[in-house]
């Protein structure tokens, strides 16, 4: 028997394109992936490799072997896109400051797994096989599907980005019949305050007066950070600019919602989008014990990753 499969720390997905596809999707192999599902997929990413762990002999050569001794330390694999692209942004969301890999490493040796191979993180749906091979289970082609570029998501944002800057006159029923008018702007920045992101565009759309009601930016990232943190191609988009911006801006939030979670039942959802917010919840672990091993650190760093 030969040894076991490596896995991503961070998505707990392969580091091989090389999977097992039914080009004919046929109904018999369950452990073949569906051909149209990934037959436009960019897989190449999931063949890149870097490792974090402690390297006190830095600089120099370094040399890594595959080991099973317990006493020494690890190096958590990973794929770059999943840590630089979701893990990194993830932990210092609110926080400019260098990623501690030190932190980092201790936090993993925390939470590894009994058998070494997974952290003993929830890994969300669908979970990643934890087989001694990686089992390209049909239905679940979400789970190598690259989370950071996206396509499909692009040309969801394409109608918002494309009416940016674009002047649109007022809605002439929002501005004679609007109830939020006899509301001083205190009461109205008030009611913004209270309501999700989505509600907050749509309620701009639908009233001049509310469109007119700003909101300071600080609230807004901080709002964007909380609810929809994987969704950060929109983070930066002046969605207030004009109540045409904000009302399509309302109406992706909604769809993205449905379109950015797993579904056993149907393939209605963006596939890389969904595996980017199951893996963002992954990283959100980590990232809570990121930030509670932080306060008991030294200002000093030792890792090479």
């Amino acid at each position: 028997m030969g040894g076991w499969s490596v896995y991503c720390a961070i998505c707990g997905g392969p580091f091989s394109s090389h999977l097992d596809i039914d080009p004919e999707e046929t109904d018999v192999d369950e452990f073949c992936y569906r051909d149209k599902v990934l037959r436009d997929c960019k897989l190449e990413w999931l063949e890149e490799v870097c490792g974090l762990g402690i390297n006190p002999d830095a600089p120099g050569n370094d040399n890594y072997h595959a080991m099973d001794d317990p006493q020494l330390p690890h190096v958590f694999p990973f794929h770059p896109i999943c840590y630089h692209g979701i893990l990194q942004r993830c932990i210092q969301q609110e926080n400019t400051g260098k990623l501690k890999g030190e932190v980092l490493v201790n936090v993993m040796e925390d939470l590894l797994g009994k058998t070494n191979t997974r952290l003993e993180v929830s890994y969300g749906e669908p979970e990643p096989p934890t087989e001694q091979d990686w089992l390209s289970i049909k239905g679940q082609e979400v789970l190598v599907v690259n989370p950071v570029e996206i396509p499909q998501l692009k040309a969801e944002l394409d109608p918002i980005t494309e009416s940016l800057d674009k002047k649109a006159t007022a809605d002439q029923h929002s501005r004679s019949e609007d109830i939020f008018d006899r509301l001083p702007a205190e009461l109205r920045n008030w009611v913004l305050k209270f309501l999700p992101v989505g509600s907050i565009l749509a309620l701009k759309a639908a009233s001049l007066a509310m469109h007119t009601t700003s909101l300071s930016d600080g609230f807004w990232k901080h709002r964007l950070r909380s609810e929809i943190p994987w969704l950060w191609e929109i983070h930066d988009v002046d969605v207030f600019q004009s109540q045409v911006v904000e009302e399509k801006a309302s109406n992706l939030l909604v769809d993205i919602e449905k379109k950015s979670q797993y579904s056993s039942e149907n393939d209605d959802y963006i596939f890389g989008l969904a595996n980017r917010r199951r893996i963002w919840g992954v990283c959100e672990q980590i990232r809570s014990q990121y930030l509670e091993n932080l306060k008991n650190i030294p200002n000093t760093d030792s890792v090479h990753s």
